[in-house]
């Protein structure tokens, strides 16, 4: 225990406690949320990039480049919310051997972590977008 949290009471540590706890709640609702403004946005920009119906070639190859953008964009975004949600996470488990609670000491841990499924998912979206760029022709 550091030196500044001995000088706290106990008190004051689990309101902290509480704190980060809903803090962590909040980034991973918002994580999650954002998921479905990017299929929103990335599916319409997939149909206007595939150059079928209304949208003529200079639209599709507009879109084709906004997928790119938008992909790094959310990417980006999920990456910079999993930091802050770490580093909450740290926290958390800081306070916790303080006060004697064990909520996420003793998580559970998966095949995975979750910085690291992000990333294999935007990854692979990343590659499938350049393989649907470069394989669906464009229309002239």
């Amino acid at each position: 225990m550091s030196e500044q949290q001995q000088s706290r009471s106990e008190e004051s540590l689990r309101h902290e406690y509480s704190e980060a706890v809903q803090t962590i709640r909040h980034y991973a609702n918002l994580r999650f949320a954002l998921f479905s403004i990017f299929f929103a946005v990335i599916g319409g920009t997939g149909i206007v990039a595939s150059g079928k119906g209304q949208f003529d070639a200079q639209a599709a190859l507009a879109a084709r480049i906004a997928g790119f953008v938008v992909i790094t964009i959310f990417w980006m975004y999920i990456e910079v919310l999993g930091r802050s949600f770490q580093r909450f996470m740290a926290m958390a488990v800081e306070i916790e051997r303080a006060i004697g609670y064990t909520q996420w000491t003793r998580r559970p841990s998966f095949l995975l972590p979750g910085y690291v499924m992000f990333r294999l998912f935007f990854f692979l979206l990343t590659v499938l977008w350049v393989y649907a760029v470069y394989s669906v022709p464009l229309d002239r």
